[in-house]
């Protein structure tokens, strides 16, 4: 079976995921079920910046590992935004990394051509899955944008599937022939 895509934006502005809902549904992309604040305590434990949010460990730990449980519950492919990753150190961006094995991890970046995307995510990520979007997208652009990205993804894993497909069979038809 193919993993699911797990669309992370990176920001480095936040977006209104809200509103961004109905367009990604559009492109069979859910949004992991869970309340605002684990998403920030999601961001506030990869980055372990608790301490200057005011909060003991305790409080975020487990956070991201919430919203990597939400999004395999979700049963589809999942968009999650989370800008304040955008500065995570290389060891960071791994760690986030581990709590999506059961995923294929697509980097959205909206940082344009005004800002570098950030190398610690882009040295992780395997080659063909970073999409740096313009900076200045609407809500609604981002989300058909992600929408188109995530057609792309399923359109080149249906070609790599087909063409396996069409190998097997001209083995069996030479096997027939035989």
């Amino acid at each position: 079976m193919a993993k699911r895509l797990f669309l992370l934006h990176v920001g480095p502005q936040s977006v209104h995921v809200s509103a961004m809902t109905e367009t990604l549904r559009l492109g069979g992309i859910a949004v992991p079920d869970a309340p605002d604040a684990v998403f920030a305590h999601a961001a506030t434990e990869i980055l372990r910046t608790h301490k200057q949010h005011g909060l003991k460990r305790k409080q975020v730990e487990g956070s991201w590992a919430t919203v990597c449980r939400r999004a395999r519950k979700a049963k589809a492919d999942c968009f999650v935004s989370m800008p304040a990753f955008f500065d995570a150190s290389p060891e960071q961006a791994a760690l986030a990394l581990d709590g999506l094995a059961d995923f294929t991890v697509v980097l959205v970046v909206t940082s344009g051509f005004d800002v570098e995307p950030p190398d610690a995510w882009l040295r992780l990520a395997k080659d063909g899955r970073t999409h740096v979007l313009p900076a200045h997208l609407t809500d609604e652009q981002l989300a058909a944008q992600v929408a188109r990205i995530a057609l792309i993804e399923e359109e080149a894993r249906l070609e790599k599937r087909l063409a396996m497909i069409s190998k097997r069979r001209r083995q069996v038809n030479r096997t027939l022939a035989a």
